[in-house]
């Protein structure tokens, strides 16, 4: 089996990787509702996981976060990204839930937190901006054409990295 997962393929190929989507037209490897448990996959069976705004359309982001630490290898590293809370983009009729720069904090190892289960520990938090902001700006700055537009492409990077940094009981991690 292949040793990277792709959650949320929207249809796009992926030769090195298993690809998971919940729509069948997409044509993914493995078609499967991210809110059902469990995931149809062993334990430990990735090194790499990547989610690309798929955590934004769940309505329970605890299933996912303990279901990508199970199926993840130790060591494994795991990508998310997700738009920010004040993107554009962010407030899409499918979007369940909203993100800020803090919004996964309740799942890294040593954070006090109410949420309980798999913890994470995080090696890269940031925010980014879309493409076609940096485009924009650009443009706008070479052009001396000032238009004010706050925050209008901001997206929100998570990339995760599963070690046992922390503790030798629970060795993933999550950034």
């Amino acid at each position: 089996m292949k040793s990277k997962l792709v959650i949320g393929s929207a249809g796009k190929i992926h030769l090195d990787a298993v690809t998971l989507d919940i729509d069948s037209e997409h044509n993914p490897d493995v078609v499967h509702d991210l809110m059902e448990e469990p995931y149809p996959f062993k334990d430990n069976t990735f090194e790499e996981i990547i989610a690309h705004h798929v955590l934004e359309h769940l309505d329970k982001l605890t299933v996912f976060m303990n279901e990508i630490h199970r199926v993840c290898k130790t060591q494994g590293k795991i990508y998310i990204e997700v738009p920010h809370h004040t993107s554009w983009c962010a407030y899409d009729p499918f979007h369940r839930a909203y993100f800020n720069y803090f919004s996964f904090d309740g799942f890294i190892e040593g954070n006090l937190t109410w949420i309980k289960g798999k913890k994470y520990s995080c090696m890269k938090k940031e925010i980014t901006f879309h493409k076609y902001y940096r485009i924009f700006f650009c443009i706008n700055y070479l052009t001396d054409f000032h238009v004010f537009m706050k925050d209008f492409f901001v997206i929100f990077s998570l990339q995760n990295i599963l070690k046992s940094a922390y503790s030798p009981l629970n060795n993933k991690c999550f950034i």
